[in-house]
C-alpha cells in the first residue's frame, strides 16, 4: 500500500488524515447524537450531522482508492481535499475565537485541534507528492 506512494512520510501523513477520517465518519453514523449532545446540538441535527458523515464517508473512499491506485492523477482531488479542510478550520476556529456564546466556544476547541491537526497531516502529504499529483 505504501509503494504506491513512492514517499513514505507522505504514505504515513495521509494515512494518519485517513485515519482521522473513518473516526469521524464512525463518530458521526454510530454516536450521533453523543456527539451532537457533546456539542451542544439537539436532536433535530441528527439528519445534518449524518449527511456530512456520508460525506465524510465519500472523502474517506477516495482516500482508500489514492492508496489502492496510486496519487498519480489525482490533482483535482487533493486540491478539493485540500480547500474543504482548510474551510473546516477556518470554520471551526472562528466559532471558538468568535463564539455566539461562552458555551459554544468550550465544545469547539477540541474538533479546532483535530481538524488543525489533520489539516497539517494532509498538507504534509500533499507538499511531498505534489510533483506526482
Amino acid at each position: 500500500m505504501l509503494e504506491k506512494y513512492n514517499d513514505t512520510p507522505a504514505a504515513i501523513a495521509i494515512i494518519l488524515y485517513t485515519l482521522g477520517c473513518a473516526f469521524y465518519v464512525f463518530q458521526l453514523l454510530f454516536m450521533t447524537e453523543s456527539w451532537l449532545a457533546e456539542n451542544g446540538m439537539g436532536p433535530e441535527t441528527v439528519g445534518l450531522a449524518r449527511v456530512l458523515a456520508f460525506t465524510w464517508l465519500g472523502i474517506l473512499v477516495g482516500l482508500v482508492r489514492t492508496f489502492t491506485n496510486g496519487p498519480d492523477g489525482n490533482s483535482t482531488f487533493f486540491i478539493v481535499l485540500i480547500v474543504a479542510q482548510l474551510g473546516l478550520v477556518l470554520n471551526l476556529w472562528h466559532q471558538y475565537l468568535f463564539p455566539a456564546d461562552a458555551a459554544a466556544a468550550a465544545t469547539v476547541l477540541d474538533d479546532s485541534i483535530a481538524v488543525s491537526v489533520l489539516a497539517i497531516l494532509l498538507l504534509i502529504g500533499w507538499f511531498r507528492i505534489r510533483a506526482r499529483l
